[in-house]
């Protein structure tokens, strides 16, 4: 067998005159090639992707992949076309003279192009088994079609492409990233990408660093000036660190803060201090989650969730604030703050009998006379138990902020079920 990569003949001369393609005469390697009917000439695309990086602090993909165009040309013959594809790989010397379309990676910083070099591997494939003798050589030539045998070149290339993510959803938002390449030898009239027989594929490990990939598939659009295909990729969000390091820690936060409101009322300081150091802590957690991200003008889910667990401490301490200036507490009848006369009392019974608490009115209040007077009346109007019930209305500060927490779970989970990555995983 001739121009097989090996010597069957004694004289070698099997392996001699095997350049594969026949150039015509008046063959331009800078005009593609014009089908029969005189319509544009369909380029089939097919894209096999081995792996996939994403930064989304700078919304780049990163994508290493093998890129392989298919096209006819019905101005050419081919000799001793062999069924394995491997064995029509055209020489360097031939791929310089040969037309190859040349696509554009719109998507990137500098908008690359394919390249046609020593990585680069042009074949021809065998479709069709009917051929001519070329009596004219002395060597024994099988010639074959241009036009029913397409011509193939791959190369594999490593593009940095920039995405336009939307984290309104984060960190349960599902991304779609786009590899775009546009036909730049010619405009739509006379080159097209054939959608019909493109393919793409993914080949790499389908659960990454941040993102799980999902579908991914390749379109084209051959309304445009120029031909343009489109590879979306299809990522969903892995929302397992956010939630062992934003939502569980958020969440404790605001257990603590709620547990104050069963600490004594006589210990205002202690209440009070709890609530500020987990606001504290929540607030320094909201700034390095958005540190973490890139800068936008609208509130992601994480911004929102961080935000209310911030309003709901803050009205926690609202509520021990309101509790201590309606009413000073001691821990032990007669036992009055600094600075302050014990002018009547009421005590408080627990559950055991036993005194819980002592209220103690200020002499600061004045008599009764004057601004001092009507503060001192003031306080004494408030503290009456018909007026301010100290323990109904720890109570209701205990259902409120049940209540305000149930309902905004329900409405914020609630929300996540339909467009979101939330049960992706599940």
């Amino acid at each position: 067998m001739r121009c097989d990569l090996k010597f069957d003949c004694d004289d070698k001369t099997d392996e001699r005159y095997c350049d594969i393609i026949n150039f015509p005469e008046d063959y331009r390697s800078k005009l593609p090639p014009r089908p029969a009917s005189d319509s544009s000439l369909p380029i089939a695309l097919d894209v096999t992707m081995d792996t996939l990086n994403i930064d989304t602090t700078t919304m780049l993909l990163s994508v290493s992949y093998n890129l392989r165009m298919t096209w006819f040309d019905n101005r050419l013959t081919f000799n001793n076309l062999k069924n394995l594809t491997r064995l029509n790989t055209v020489s360097l010397d031939q791929v310089a003279g040969l037309w190859r379309p040349r696509l554009g990676f719109i998507n990137t910083d500098d908008i690359q192009n394919t390249a046609v070099d020593a990585d680069a591997v042009t074949t021809v494939v065998k479709l069709d088994q009917t051929f001519a003798p070329d009596l004219s050589n002395p060597y024994e030539v099988e010639v074959y079609r241009g036009d029913t045998n397409p011509i193939s070149s791959t190369r594999k290339y490593s593009t940095v492409y920039t995405c336009n993510f939307d984290l309104v959803l984060y960190p349960f938002d599902i991304q779609f990233c786009y590899m775009k390449l546009q036909i730049l030898s010619a405009s739509s009239e006379y080159l097209i990408f054939n959608s019909r027989d493109s393919s793409v594929e993914y080949l790499g490990p389908t659960l990454l660093v941040e993102y799980g990939v999902g579908r991914i598939d390749l379109r084209a659009d051959n309304a445009t000036q120029f031909a343009v295909a489109r590879v979306r990729v299809e990522l969903i969000r892995r929302y397992g660190y956010a939630m062992l390091n934003i939502y569980i820690p958020s969440l404790t936060l605001l257990v603590i803060s709620y547990v104050t409101l069963f600490f004594r009322p006589s210990i205002f300081e202690v209440r009070v201090m709890t609530a500020l150091t987990s606001l504290l802590v929540l607030a320094t957690l909201f700034t390095q989650v958005s540190a973490s991200l890139p800068k936008t003008s609208y509130f992601k889910m994480v911004d929102i969730w961080l935000l209310f667990c911030i309003v709901l401490i803050f009205l926690i301490i609202l509520f021990h604030t309101v509790i201590d200036l309606h009413v000073d507490y001691v821990a032990l009848p007669g036992q009055a703050k600094p600075g302050h006369v014990a002018t009547w009392a009421q005590t408080l019974t627990g559950s055991a009998g036993g005194v819980r608490a002592l209220k103690v009115h200020s002499a600061e209040d004045g008599d009764g006379s004057g601004d001092e007077g009507r503060a001192g009346f003031f306080r004494r109007f408030l503290a009456k138990k018909d007026k301010f019930d100290l323990e109904f209305y720890i109570a209701a500060s205990k259902i409120t902020m049940l209540l305000i927490f149930a309902v905004f779970n329900l409405i914020y989970w609630g929300s996540l079920l339909r467009g979101s990555g939330l049960v992706y995983y599940l």
